[in-house]
């Protein structure tokens, strides 16, 4: 697994539940993309306040994506994090 460091969160983004309306698209549209998106915290460097496991709401744009050996890893700024859901 990836191990980050300054301040870097590896995050799992939660998929959205997709409504079937009975509406057929084109192959090729893509659904506009929510401003913020829910992940899960996979991984957090030693100085992070936040717990593996945790949800996390980030702004869309400041995930990014790393692929390394064949895998994507995603990662964003802990500063990033807007707020998170208590269990």
């Amino acid at each position: 697994m990836l191990c980050p460091v300054n301040r870097f969160l590896v995050v799992e983004i939660v998929a959205e539940q997709k409504k079937e309306s009975g509406i057929l698209v084109p192959d090729d549209y893509k659904q506009d993309r929510s401003a913020y998106s829910l992940v899960t915290l996979l991984k957090s460097g030693p100085e992070s306040e936040f717990e593996s496991g945790s949800k996390l709401v980030v702004p869309t744009h400041m995930i990014e994506e790393i692929e390394l050996f064949g895998k994507k890893h995603h990662v964003v700024l802990e500063n990033h994090v807007v707020g998170f859901f208590d269990n």
